[in-house]
């Protein structure tokens, strides 16, 4: 996780956060606000923190002092990030997931990410869950893509399950020095940390768009076609692709779409 990090736009990351805070698995608060109060935690290590979408999503949804610390290698939405109260203390740490990333689980006491998982390796999964549990720290790894897009109406064509087909095989492209995990992440880290001896729970939070996000759902098509040109095979797949890209612009535009995203939620508390 050291070479060339995933960089997102502010104006992507504002697009998608109404629909990521509507997807998070809301039953997972509940054993979280318990472990909380009962182990008196306070200190947040957010992963790949962004701009604060998961900030903003979790500060109030978790009671007391709250002392966050958001990594992540862009300096620019760092800056950008902001308590949604007062009484929370933010300290901005520029880094590397591998490096500034782990080294950071050692003082926290709730590590966190969302949207992160599926870009990163089976390596330095593996690398977060012994950190963990040398920490002794809970777990929520929230929005990790689960390889699966659902279109309604009418009902997937070959050509939706082609650019399926295709995104995921670009989700787990080798992003250097490692192949990402991709759609498997959120089973492998529930997997890891299980091993670690922790309780676990995983549960879906999928994107369910409508009209209402028709912005939202143009860019992901966008994504999606420029993704599965760059992994399509010969000019027929490539046409393929394109076509389906027309199509799914006409179904946004038509007004009445309903598009599901799948995605995971994962929680993990000590025992």
């Amino acid at each position: 996780m050291t070479a060339e990090p995933e960089s997102f736009s502010p104006d992507w990351l504002a697009l998608r956060e109404p629909a990521d805070h509507r997807a998070r698995a809301a039953d997972l608060l509940a054993p979280l606000r318990a472990a909380w109060r009962a182990r008196g935690w306070r200190r947040i290590l957010d992963l790949g923190s962004g701009a604060g979408s998961n900030l903003r999503y979790l500060a109030p949804n978790l009671p007391g002092a709250q002392d966050w610390t958001l990594l992540d290698h862009d300096a620019d939405l760092l800056a950008r990030a902001a308590a949604p109260d007062p009484a929370h203390s933010i300290t901005r740490l520029r880094g590397d997931l591998a490096r500034e990333g782990l080294a950071a689980v050692a003082e926290a006491q709730l590590v966190t990410c969302s949207a992160l998982l599926d870009l990163v390796s089976a390596a330095w999964l593996r690398r977060l869950a012994s950190a963990c549990r040398a920490a002794s720290c809970g777990v929520l790894l929230a929005l990790s893509y689960d390889g699966t897009m659902r279109w309604l109406p009418p009902p997937a064509a070959a050509d939706d399950r082609l650019l399926e087909r295709l995104v995921n095989a670009h989700q787990r492209r080798d992003r250097q020095p490692a192949p990402a995990l991709g759609p498997d992440a959120a089973p492998a880290a529930a997997a890891l940390l299980e091993d670690a001896g922790y309780r676990v729970w995983l549960r879906p939070s999928p994107w369910r768009l409508g009209p209402p996000d028709a912005a939202l759902a143009r860019e992901l098509v966008a994504g999606w076609e420029r993704a599965a040109l760059e992994m399509a095979r010969g000019p027929h797949e490539a046409a393929q692709v394109r076509a389906w890209a027309a199509r799914r612009r006409a179904t946004i535009a038509g007004g009445s779409f309903r598009l599901e995203v799948g995605h995971q939620d994962l929680l993990a508390l000590p025992r």
